[in-house]
């Protein structure tokens, strides 16, 4: 239920990263330049052709092609790196409260959902690579991977957040690759993945929404769920696990979880938040609407170089098998089926 992640990498790194501790830093700072003036940073002013929102297909595609080019470095550089199937996108967020009775009543806030991927992560080749090394081999793997330090790439977020990471290392070398000016692309992901926060908090600020709020909560507590808000509700079903089995918990998570989501259906609070959260999100795509095209420009500029790196032809990339204790060496330079 997390609302926040400022970076987001491939999946196969995302799992070193957990392990390793991170690619890059974020420090507080005033807004950035405008995105015209960014826009105008990364290339002549000329009309452009409208850009096409890359599919879901290609997105995949993409994901792919930067962990095989990550692997093929890692290889060269001495390390093991597994090619792994990004997770199913399963999970639900409900960032304004759970207003979908159907879906708590299966899954409660998710405990049990993110239990199961964090036993996912656990299992993952490299993470369990990565936690066989020495202290030293690890640190060097941080390097080979996400560079010596988080120096070389900075964007502000629209959170005003000032998010740094290395221009060296795999990752880099490998979004290099795709995208050619790794700066404009880090920029530009920087920026368009951290639109949600930014239109999350202003529902929460809205008074229409606080309104709203103030219903649930007075239909919670004729249920018998004094609670003032959806965090705090979310909250009370988390310390559910202290003193339960995990089946029993996950029970009595989904019985809250289904009076919160009846509320939320039964006041105001679904509707307003769906239609500030539309409102919200609109205006900030508009103010972004530069960043945004050029994103899906440079994502489909990619693609041919996506598709030839993960053409099905030479040696396999690195074994994901269930029983490895880590990534198969393989001979370098080969793509992945």
């Amino acid at each position: 239920m997390q609302r926040h992640r400022p970076v987001r990498a491939t999946a196969a790194a995302v799992a070193a990263f957990l392990f390793l501790g991170g690619c890059g830093s974020a420090t507080g700072a005033p807004p950035g330049p405008s995105p015209e003036a960014a826009a105008g940073r990364a290339g002549p002013a000329e009309p452009l052709a409208p850009a096409r929102e890359p599919s879901a297909a290609d997105t995949r595609l993409l994901e792919r092609a930067e962990q095989v080019l990550i692997s093929r470095c890692m290889d060269r550089r001495g390390f093991p790196y597994a090619v792994t199937e990004a997770p199913d996108a399963t999970g639900r967020s409900f960032p304004y409260g759970v207003d979908d009775v159907e879906w708590a009543r299966a899954h409660g806030y998710g405990g049990r959902d993110e239990r199961a991927a964090a036993r996912a992560r656990e299992a993952d080749p490299n993470q369990r690579y990565f936690r066989g090394l020495s202290a030293s081999g690890r640190a060097a793997a941080r390097a080979a991977l996400m560079g010596s330090a988080p120096v070389g790439l900075s964007a502000t977020a629209p959170t005003g957040m000032t998010i740094t990471a290395s221009a060296e290392g795999c990752i880099a070398d490998a979004q290099r690759t795709l995208y050619g000016d790794l700066a404009t692309w880090f920029r530009v992901k920087v920026v368009t993945m951290n639109l949600r926060p930014v239109r999350e908090a202003r529902v929460h600020e809205d008074r229409q929404y606080a309104d709203a709020v103030g219903q649930w909560a007075a239909c919670m507590r004729a249920a018998g769920r004094p609670y003032p808000d959806p965090d705090a509700s979310r909250q009370a079903a988390g310390r559910f696990g202290e003193n339960m089995a995990p089946a029993e918990a996950d029970a009595a998570e989904a019985e809250l979880a289904v009076v919160e989501a009846t509320c939320a259906t039964g006041t105001p609070l679904a509707r307003v938040s769906q239609a500030l959260d539309h409102t919200y999100g609109e205006r900030l795509r508009a103010r972004h609407q530069e960043e945004i095209a050029l994103r899906w420009r440079l994502q489909n500029g990619a693609l041919p170089t996506a598709r030839r790196v993960c053409a099905p032809h030479g040696s396999q990339e690195h074994s994901t098998d269930a029983h490895d204790t880590a990534p198969k060496p393989r001979s370098s330079g080969g793509s992945h089926a």
